[in-house]
């Protein structure tokens, strides 16, 4: 194992949300060493400080948690939080959200209502094709919008719905920046503002990456786990 390439290849995940780095990780860990698994860990976990799942599964490792068990937590968490999510959102809905994320896809990808979804570009990353992409191959409406107007397609949507990298102790949220002027557009318009988190991120601490932001709670309608 080159474990420098590994760390650069690891640092170049930027469009992928913190899931789906989450399974990336497990999957490479299940063919090295526990030791060494628990040492590039602590790599990821400097390199990403703003993604609360990498700090679940440094601490899974320190409680010897075999890898094979924490891919199946981190599966039936996500699972878990997306049938509390439909559970909710049991009607058809308008909607805005941001970034790339694999519980929203997820959420899109089980719902058996028809959804009009608008997704901001979330330039310059561009995490928001990445999500356009992959949601216009099921059954919604989706509709790639410009980072500009989200004001537009949240004052003739139902809600407003997104992820987060990570939820803090005070009930804020870490997510991708542009989040929090979602928030506050919804709270304009008097749109509910909903945030899907599923428990490894309830790990998060205050963001030292300027690519993301604190969503205060008071912004957030409620967050479904």
């Amino acid at each position: 194992m080159d474990r420098l390439a590994l760390i650069n290849e690891f640092a170049n995940l930027v469009k992928e949300g913190s899931i789906e780095i989450a399974n990336w990780i497990l999957d490479k860990f299940e063919s090295f060493d526990y030791e060494i698994a628990k040492v590039l860990i602590k790599d990821f976990a400097f390199i990403k400080p703003d993604m609360s799942v990498i700090k679940w599964i440094e601490k899974k490792l320190e409680q010897n948690t075999p890898i094979k068990q924490v891919k199946e937590e981190l599966k039936n968490s996500l699972k878990e939080t997306i049938d509390n999510a439909l559970k909710i959102f049991n009607f058809d809905a308008s909607l805005v959200t941001i970034s790339n994320s694999l519980t929203l896809f997820s959420f899109f990808k089980e719902s058996q209502h028809k959804m009009n979804i608008y997704i901001p570009e979330s330039k310059p990353g561009g995490e928001g094709f990445e999500l356009f992409e992959k949601v216009s191959n099921l059954n919604h409406n989706v509709k790639l919008i410009n980072d500009f107007e989200i004001h537009k397609y949240i004052e003739i949507s139902d809600f407003v719905l997104t992820s987060a990298d990570g939820v803090l102790e005070n009930g804020d949220i870490v997510n991708k920046i542009g989040t929090k002027l979602l928030a506050i557009t919804a709270n304009y318009f008097e749109k509910p503002f909903f945030v899907l988190a599923d428990k490894t991120k309830f790990y998060g601490s205050l963001p030292k990456d300027s690519i993301f932001e604190i969503v205060p709670k008071s912004l957030i309608t409620a967050i479904i786990t």
